[in-house]
């Protein structure tokens, strides 16, 4: 029944009628996306490189005499390629193509090896050696390496 101030009679037996009868829960919704990789694809290891042929191999460029000198902080490599400086973590690699001259300086203690280039730009490194006879060692290696790739060369 209904008052006049708007509230109505409760049954005084209850909350009101019986709840109805209980429903099984809905099914599990499919998951909206597959799950995230675990690396991003630009973080994603690198696949192996694939195997080489099987077979001799052939040489990678023309033989030639190749000259190495290193310290514990630097090194000269000069081959067929041209030549490699490391200093420290700082490495260069200077081709025959781009190389206008190459010097040493034989040095007490090593050799000091200076590189102009056809664009005007100079390089330079310093080997130490251990011992006296291992700078004469690298001085006659050297000079021998550097006039068999320069050789013709105005």
């Amino acid at each position: 029944m209904a008052h006049g101030d708007g509230q109505q009679d409760v049954p005084t037996g209850g909350f009101g009628g019986a709840p109805p009868p209980f429903a099984p829960a809905p099914p599990p919704h499919p998951p909206a996306a597959p799950p995230p990789p675990a690396h991003p694809p630009q973080f994603a290891p690198a696949p192996p490189p694939p195997a080489p042929p099987a077979g001799p191999a052939g040489p990678a460029g023309p033989a030639g005499p190749e000259f190495v000198a290193a310290d514990k902080h630097n090194g000269v490599v000069v081959d067929a390629d041209g030549l490699h400086f490391e200093q420290g973590p700082h490495a260069i690699d200077l081709p025959w193509s781009h190389v206008r001259t190459a010097n040493f300086q034989p040095m007490p203690s090593g050799v000091f090896v200076t590189v102009s280039m056809s664009d005007g730009a100079v390089y330079t490194c310093q080997v130490q050696a251990t011992k006296k006879a291992q700078a004469s060692e690298w001085c006659g290696q050297l000079g021998a390496v550097l006039h068999h790739y320069l050789q013709g060369r105005v």
